[in-house]
């Protein structure tokens, strides 16, 4: 029997390895991608509803001497306030371009987060309005999940959608801490949007709610309001 004799007889064939390939990460495509991001309504309302309940619960802390009182309560009013024009203020900035552009005018130009900054003033009047050291410990997780988790998720999709453009921004701008120097005027582009609108019928439930929680709770002295707690 005749034996075909190949070319390739006698040659040393090499080891395979399997090659590990490096993947890029993918960018970050959405925000509701984060859980955190997704649950920050209801567990900001799940944790002001118990620090109210909680308020509502015990009786009211006894007056401060002099005009404290009085002077915790102009506070309050006064920090309610600036955060709802802060908030209007980026509105009208941000409103018309919010994901589609790099806004580094206006308050972008001071902090990378000025509507964060109006709504963090607005939710710690709130005990201070009715008085309520229970509301502001309860409140102190959600105040924590924005800056450590809903914030930072939100910069990771504008990096991943902008790049350099964003990076650079970051670089000359702090994501918090206002620089009253680097405040640059721009034009307002989104008074006119339908966001800019919505971000006002927003301020109106905010205002409601301040007012509401003020007057409700004028009344926590009278006698027909029940105290099952007595912590203090």
């Amino acid at each position: 029997m005749n034996t075909l004799v190949s070319k390739l007889d006698g040659l040393q064939i090499p080891e395979f390895r399997p090659v590990t390939i490096t993947v890029p990460p993918q960018p970050v495509a959405s925000v509701y991608k984060s859980y955190a991001y997704r649950s920050r309504m209801w567990m900001t309302a799940v944790s002001v509803g118990i620090g109210l309940i909680l308020t509502a619960m015990n009786r009211p802390l006894a007056p401060l001497p002099g005009h404290l009182d009085s002077g915790l309560y102009a506070l309050g009013a006064l920090m309610f306030c600036a955060g709802a024009a802060i908030r209007i203020w980026a509105a009208a900035y941000i409103c018309a371009r919010k994901s589609v552009d790099v806004v580094s005018t206006g308050p972008y130009s001071l902090c990378r987060n000025p509507l964060y900054w109006g709504t963090l003033l607005m939710v710690a009047a709130f005990p201070l309005l009715i008085k309520s050291p229970l509301l502001a410990v309860t409140m102190l997780p959600i105040i924590l999940l924005y800056l450590f988790a809903v914030v930072p998720v939100e910069e990771a999709v504008m990096q991943s959608r902008h790049g350099e453009i964003y990076a650079a921004y970051c670089q000359s701008v702090s994501r918090w801490w206002p620089h009253l120097r680097g405040f640059v005027k721009g034009e307002p582009l989104g008074r006119q949007s339908i966001g800019f609108y919505r971000e006002c019928h927003r301020l109106v439930w905010w205002v409601g709610m301040a007012i509401s929680f003020h007057v409700l709770f004028r009344f926590a002295n009278a006698s027909w309001w029940m105290h099952p707690l007595n912590w203090w």
